[in-house]
């Protein structure tokens, strides 16, 4: 696909480019610049220190430079644009009366063999046609004989992606593969969905006391899916959403068919009440199927191989699920949630201990000592009979507890996930980068600050002798010519480079979380 630069019109009409300020890019030579600045200084002055933060505002420069962000659309553009593609599937489906369920295709069935196509019969419990006669009719919408749609499905491009962002072919490939990478190609790549299991059962039937294979049935559960609320909020769609499928769901159709060189059908689809989670039943005939584990079949005691490929073996039989509308699912098959409650009750806890016992501590030092309270806050406690450890003030035990006491409310209330979201998500690399340079100049500035007032309270010195004098030959030595100030500007460059950089992803994001658009 060609690209399309931005532009502009000039008074005469015509059409001139329009200049993109990159302030990412900005950023990264801000910080290369001023790594540079430093190494220079450094050799100067002989300055160890400035030589290390010369070399580590490079690198982040440097690593900034390189990493191109993936494009994104708000997700309320794709739950505008989706249900018309299905409210007119759903028309026709309706005026030509299909009764039936869409069948997924292999690629037998096909010339072309990494395409996606779907057929939808006329009656309901009609088998998929022989694929001779399909690939006569490979091209046409509506087939004669049998009667039905051949159509391409709603996720067919998703399943391409799914291959692209894997990097193999999925025809090249068995369940087991599929089973181990497409919950990590989801959660963890994609982020399309918060968790996704698969579970393959079968239906069997006996033969001379061996067991033969009927067909296959694979549950796919999909916990908070961006594509929920297609269907949630057009309770129209629902018909569809059983007989062709959701686009996640008919994505996953697209990667079974094409896996196990089987038609595929949408047997069955469950959702829970408020439908964050939904379960996706998918039936395959003759299902082949290799265990990853050695299976104990019944009633033949005869030792199986580690990994073999039967028609079918399994360990208990099931029946076919009837069809059914859109069914509840309990929430409380999801136990994190009073796990997440008893993390968060105990880091308050230990927050409170903590802000109790130095509170008692200063009380005492306070009042029963008659100590000035700067002094007791920020004053090191070697030495006295109560020590806290080399270094460790009263100041560094309330900065402590009032973490965890936060970070216990954050995680009593489950919002520690939609504040971290917002660091985490797509593009996760970049996001660390900008949140790893936030947090090393909020350190050095907290520091900083940390020394500015213990020199000002304790010994009662001046704010600019302490600013622009302090630092060298001094027992609390910053190194060799490095005053407080530098330090103090160094924290504020980074913390304002990481903050620019982490505005500038989300300039674009003004709701919950977007979905991601491949770039062909």
């Amino acid at each position: 696909m060609e690209m399309i630069e931005n532009r502009t019109v000039d008074p005469e009409g015509q059409s001139i480019p329009k200049p993109r300020i990159r302030l990412i890019f900005a950023i990264c030579w801000i910080l290369i610049s001023i790594g540079a600045a430093s190494i220079v200084i450094s050799i100067i002055s002989i300055s160890q220190i400035l030589a290390f933060i010369g070399l580590s505002l490079i690198f982040w420069g440097g690593i900034l430079f390189y990493i191109k962000p993936e494009g994104y659309a708000k997700q309320v553009l794709l739950d505008a644009a989706m249900p018309p593609t299905f409210e007119t599937l759903d028309q026709i489906i309706n005026e030509l009366g299909y009764k039936g369920k869409a069948i997924y295709l292999p690629s037998k069935y096909l010339q072309d063999p990494e395409t996606y196509k779907a057929y939808l019969p006329k009656l309901l419990e009609e088998k998929p046609p022989e694929p001779n006669i399909i690939l006569k009719q490979e091209h046409q919408l509506f087939l004669k004989n049998p009667e039905g749609i051949l159509f391409t499905p709603p996720g067919a491009q998703l399943a391409k992606l799914f291959e692209k962002r894997l990097g193999i072919n999925f025809s090249l490939v068995n369940l087991n593969y599929i089973k181990r990478n497409l919950p990590k190609l989801f959660i963890e790549d994609l982020e399309i969905a918060d968790n996704l299991e698969i579970d393959i059962e079968f239906s069997s039937k006996s033969l001379f006391g061996i067991k033969k294979t009927n067909y296959g049935l694979i549950y796919v559960t999909i916990t908070n899916s961006l594509f929920k609320n297609i269907i949630k909020e057009n309770p129209k769609l629902s018909k569809i959403s059983n007989t062709v499928g959701s686009p996640i769901s008919s994505a996953i159709a697209c990667v079974l068919t094409k896996t196990t060189g089987k038609p595929v059908i949408i047997e069955d689809v469950q959702s829970s009440e408020n439908g964050n989670i939904i379960r996706v039943t998918f039936r395959i005939e003759k299902l082949e199927y290799t265990e990853p584990f050695q299976v104990k079949t019944e009633p033949v005691s005869i030792p199986i191989a580690e990994s073999i490929t039967v028609p079918i073996t399994q360990k208990h039989e099931i029946q076919k699920s009837p069809q059914s509308p859109i069914v509840e699912i309990p929430e409380s098959i999801i136990p994190t949630i009073n796990v997440q409650r008893s993390i968060g009750l105990t880091l308050i806890l230990l927050g409170v201990i903590t802000i109790v016992w130095i509170g008692v501590l200063t009380w005492n030092d306070v009042f029963e000592f008659n100590k000035d309270l700067g002094v007791s806050l920020l004053a090191y406690r070697i030495g006295e009979p109560i020590g806290l450890g080399i270094g460790m003030k009263f100041i560094h035990y309330f900065m402590i507890g009032s973490v965890l006491i936060l970070s216990g409310i954050l995680a009593y209330i489950q919002k520690g996930k939609k504040i971290l979201d917002s660091f985490i998500r797509p593009p996760i690399i970049p996001r660390l980068f900008d949140l790893s340079l936030m947090l090393l100049g909020a350190l050095i500035i907290v520091w900083i600050t940390e020394l500015i007032v213990f020199e000002l309270v304790v010994y009662n010195k001046n704010l600019i002798f302490i600013l622009f004098a302090y630092g060298t030959n001094t027992p609390l030595s910053l190194g060799i010519g490095m005053n407080v100030i530098y330090y103090l500007m160094i924290g504020l460059a980074l913390l304002l480079s990481g903050a620019l950089s982490y505005l500038q992803r989300n300039k674009t994001s003004k709701t919950q979380l977007n979905v991601k658009i491949d770039k062909y």
